[in-house]
């Protein structure tokens, strides 16, 4: 990862949240507006992008890390540590469209992992919407066999309809 145009930068202040807010609410409606519904999208980006959850979880040992290109931020991944013992969970990854296809989700979940593995973890894990095919196959692509499946209820009468899977570091 010495490309020096990429830099990953830990989320430290609420501006640096606020950036991943942005870049959430750019990425969201395009990735799932042909996977969940538009009131389904706006339910999760409270849930998940709020500032006080946001904040909850920083507080709670996630790790939010914002990608820059060129100085721009372009993306994001959230991660922590997961009730199994050794196993780090990876929460987000999103990254503007205009960058997808150059290896760059590659790059971020290369970042993920070192990060993990330096902390002690011995195993990632993620869970990702089954009709999200082009995610699916980049962390196919990327060593994650799929492990299982789960039906998530987030409330509001709306479910997270996930496979989850995992890989060894």
């Amino acid at each position: 990862m010495n490309d020096p145009s990429l830099k990953f930068v830990e989320a430290a202040t609420a501006a640096d949240l606020e950036t991943v807010r942005r870049i959430a609410a750019v990425i969201w409606p395009e990735t799932f507006k042909s996977i969940l519904s538009q009131e389904q999208i706006i339910y999760m980006m409270k849930m998940m992008y709020a500032p006080e959850v946001m904040e909850e979880e920083m507080s709670n040992g996630y790790h939010f890390r914002l990608l820059h290109v060129d100085g721009a931020p372009v993306g994001y991944t959230s991660w922590s540590a997961y009730h199994i013992p050794g196993t780090a969970k990876l929460h987000k990854l999103y990254l503007l469209s205009q960058f997808h296809s150059k290896g760059i989700g590659a790059r971020m979940i290369a970042d993920v992992a070192d990060e993990a593995r330096q902390r002690g973890f011995k195993t990632l894990r993620l869970n990702v919407n089954k009709h999200n095919s082009r995610a699916m196959r980049s962390y196919l692509h990327n060593g994650f066999p799929q492990v299982e499946s789960v039906k998530i209820d987030i409330g509001n009468g709306f479910f997270m309809d996930d496979f989850v899977m995992e890989k060894p570091l």
